[in-house]
């Protein structure tokens, strides 16, 4: 398994753009990384891309088998967890009007075989991102949000109460 990158690259502004974003995910850097950037890996490629492969060759893969999105909805935000091949990869927050450039975000930047998306419907606001996110995503479905966000599962570590109801609801898309 990978366990650092080195970036070589000769823009300085791109260079701080990948070590601001791979110290954000977690990601080592190093002179003399297992995985080497170069200009020519970047200049064709959106960075969101090039993380999403790094992310994968750091786990000894080329792709996610399986992509499983969930999404807690709320009154003034949406929390979206994104979980590759059973691991939490990436949360983030997004509001019903861009949920859908998000999810496109999310999906081009991990390479995988299978995506499900789950849409927590246990309020209006979830069904309303259901039917707008189902019009670009014929994989999306509701999935049955009660007691996704109660503290009291052992399985699961996460702090904030929104990303663990949406993790939660991304692996219950899987059934």
């Amino acid at each position: 398994m990978v366990k650092k990158v080195a970036i070589k690259v000769s823009d300085a502004r791109k260079y701080r753009d990948l070590v601001r974003v791979f110290k954000e995910r977690g990601i080592k850097i190093s002179d003399d990384g297992e995985i080497v950037i170069k200009d020519e890996d970047i200049n064709f490629v959106p960075l969101n891309v090039l993380l999403g492969r790094i992310l994968c060759e750091i786990k000894g893969k080329q792709y996610f088998n399986e992509l499983l999105i969930g999404i807690d909805t709320n009154k003034d935000k949406l929390s979206i967890a994104v979980i590759g091949d059973g691991e939490l990869i990436e949360s983030r927050t997004a509001n019903v009007i861009d949920v859908n450039e998000q999810l496109s975000e999310i999906i081009q930047t991990y390479p995988h075989k299978s995506l499900k998306i789950g849409i927590g419907g246990g309020n209006k606001i979830g069904e309303l991102v259901y039917r707008i996110v189902k019009i670009k995503f014929e994989q999306a479905k509701i999935v049955n949000e009660s007691k996704s966000s109660t503290p009291g599962n052992p399985f699961v570590k996460i702090k904030d109460r929104d990303v663990r109801a949406a993790y939660i609801i991304a692996l219950r898309s899987a059934l």
